[in-house]
């Protein structure tokens, strides 16, 4: 479970295009999640980017169902709601995490922690 834990950044545009965002998964709660430490206007950081919806499945190796958390008006501040329909799972293999959503995959790569907090220094995306 451990080497599943870690910073990771998106590979192509499940952000949008040309975005790079970056996550902080960890095992919460009985739950696996990825939070945004660096984010944009429709989720910003400190966020919850996904969660696994707890105690469905504990072999995170397999695609398991999620949710990703969305803001449709951006100027809501309590305009947050989650969409299910997702799965996520850990690729040990290729050291990624793998989500399923809207018809496509999309991989997160581990990125060192120090990439990652100095990615967080920066201001969030457009």
């Amino acid at each position: 479970m451990r080497i599943s834990q870690g910073y990771f950044t998106n590979n192509g545009d499940f952000y949008g295009p040309g975005r790079k965002e970056y996550l902080h998964v960890t095992f919460k709660n009985g739950s696996w999640q990825g939070l945004k430490i660096v984010g944009d206007t429709n989720v910003p950081r400190g966020k919850v980017s996904f969660r696994t919806l707890a105690d469905l499945n504990l072999d995170i190796n397999n695609p398991t169902p999620a949710e990703i958390q969305i803001r449709t008006e951006t100027w809501n501040e309590d305009g947050f709601s989650w969409m299910e329909g997702a799965s996520v799972r850990f690729d040990s293999t290729s050291d990624k995490w793998i989500i399923n959503f809207w018809g496509g995959s999309f991989s997160f790569s581990r990125v060192q922690e120090e990439e990652a907090l100095n990615a967080a220094k920066g201001a969030d995306q457009e």
